[in-house]
């Protein structure tokens, strides 16, 4: 069951790199986060508005905006850091990309669906989340097994400005 507005997210674990795994209470000490899950990189196209690039791009593109409302923004895929990171740097993306490796984080947001697009098991699916800093969900949006839809970072970047000015 994906994870509601008004509760809170149980503790996970992403990696950042090579023995660099961050807990979510370290990321959130540093302020509320927007933390959205595409399923791979190096899928979709951001000229034609689909897939994880366009997804990535989209959040990217309002990465100024969320920073002013106070909130960062992370990336979570079950892919390597190293692919993210490698990515990230392709696309000229600026914020973090975090791998969900052991999918802690997919399942404490409930998106980890059991089988994907026939091949794969599990796989997350997209989702988008806007998280304070004492773990309890502001925003939540979940493409369900539907992987062809994209959050919205419009709507998100909203959601952030609301949290922040309240």
């Amino acid at each position: 069951m994906t994870a509601a507005t008004g509760t809170t997210v149980a503790p996970f674990r992403l990696v950042r790199g090579s023995n660099d795994v961050v807990t979510s209470s370290e990321l959130l000490a540093d302020g509320p986060i927007l933390f959205h899950f595409f399923p791979f990189a190096y899928t979709g196209s951001l000229e034609k508005g689909q897939g994880c690039e366009a997804q990535v791009c989209g959040f990217g593109a309002l990465l100024d905006e969320f920073t002013a409302a106070g909130v960062r923004i992370i990336g979570v895929s079950h892919d390597s850091p190293f692919a993210l990171k490698a990515w990230a740097n392709e696309l000229g993306q600026t914020y973090a990309f975090l791998s969900d490796y052991e999918w802690e984080a997919a399942k404490a947001f409930g998106v980890l669906l059991d089988e994907a697009l026939g091949a794969f098991r599990p796989l997350n699916t997209r989702g988008a989340f806007l998280v304070d800093t004492d773990g309890t969900i502001a925003y939540a949006w979940s493409g369900g097994d539907n992987l062809h839809l994209l959050p919205n970072p419009a709507e998100c970047l909203e959601a952030a400005k609301s949290l922040t000015a309240a």
